[in-house]
């Protein structure tokens, strides 16, 4: 995707150069086979990394500043936006490029938003910040698909109307799991593989997933069954990934203060499918990317949360109908 949103860093920070010449810290979180520029004028600091996907630009910022700065900012056109102050010692504003505040990005939360082309600024004060983002092409929710996302609504229309003004939805909590959420993101994103550009849209929905999950724990907390059986899979999903076969549906229940019978049920319903089967899938998943990798399968077996290679084995064999041996022969 065209890059369309640009921070003029330099009037504050100087030329960029290298991080590796650099005595200043890494980024807070590293995008792989990102660009990266390094800004530093001896006191203040700033690390910028741009990534181009086909259906999104990433970015990530992060800032040291002994004072207050205000950073211009040009959109060249009218995108979608995602913004997560994940660090910060204090709030961020947007404003006009006359100072007018839109809209503000507290720490640890993050905001949805329609920005037309042109002038902007970014206010921050003294302080530590990381500010991650991107945009995207509004073409991603069409035939109704946007439906599920109701904190969008406004914004959506605004870009198919194509507004003059910004407009930006309510704001939603950017903690911990949202960190670890983009953190992976980030690691696994790559250049110059196809399949990358459709892992790349389905974390930009799973971010967005979240953002909606958030907003319903911080402001709309319901019985709502297709959120909540989402919430399931995505606990699930993320406790997997860390700790493999280890990890039990009656413990993501006792999480979401249900029983795990209603939680199946609502997953038949929802999806077709027994919850236990999806939660197998993704341990039988992790299986097949270790074996994918020089890993022995007692290393696996330990990373995949079984007591040894024998349960291991059992487990995945009936699940593929071969042994890990085996489909790592194949």
């Amino acid at each position: 995707m065209k890059k369309s949103l640009f921070l003029n860093l330099e009037p504050h920070f100087g030329i960029p150069r290298s991080i590796s010449v650099s005595d200043i810290p890494g980024p807070t979180i590293p995008i792989q086979q990102a660009t990266v520029r390094c800004y530093d004028n001896g006191q203040d600091y700033a690390i910028e990394q741009e990534f181009d996907a086909k259906d999104c630009y990433l970015y990530s910022y992060d800032f040291s500043l002994l004072k207050k700065r205000t950073i211009s900012v040009q959109a060249d056109m009218a995108d979608l936006h995602v913004f997560y102050l994940l660090q910060g010692d204090a709030a961020v504003a947007l404003c006009n490029d006359t100072g007018e505040i839109y809209t503000e990005l507290l720490p640890e939360h993050g905001r949805c938003a329609y920005l037309p082309g042109g002038r902007y600024q970014l206010q921050f004060e003294a302080g530590t910040y990381c500010l991650f983002g991107f945009y995207f092409d509004g073409g991603l929710f069409r035939d109704g698909n946007e439906r599920p996302f109701s904190f969008l609504h406004e914004v959506i229309e605004a870009y198919r109307a194509n507004l003059s003004e910004p407009v930006g939805s309510i704001d939603f909590p950017a903690g911990e799991y949202t960190l670890n959420q983009i953190r992976r993101f980030c690691q696994h994103i790559k250049k110059g593989d196809i399949e990358n550009e459709k892992f790349v849209l389905q974390e930009l929905i799973r971010l967005l997933k979240l953002a909606k999950e958030k907003i319903y724990d911080a402001y709309e907390r319901t019985t709502d069954p297709e959120l909540l059986i989402q919430r399931c899979r995505d606990l699930l999903a993320g406790r997997i990934a860390k700790h493999g076969n280890a990890v039990r549906i009656r413990d993501v229940a006792g999480q979401l203060h249900v029983r795990h019978e209603y939680l199946s049920r609502l997953h038949q319903q929802y999806y077709q499918q027994k919850l236990n089967d999806y939660r197998d899938g993704l341990v039988t998943e992790k299986i097949r990317q270790l074996l994918e990798e020089p890993y022995t399968l007692l290393e696996i077996s330990v990373l995949c949360g079984f007591p040894g290679v024998r349960e291991l084995n059992r487990f995945f064999k009936r699940k593929t109908g071969m042994t890990p041996a085996q489909y790592r022969r194949r």
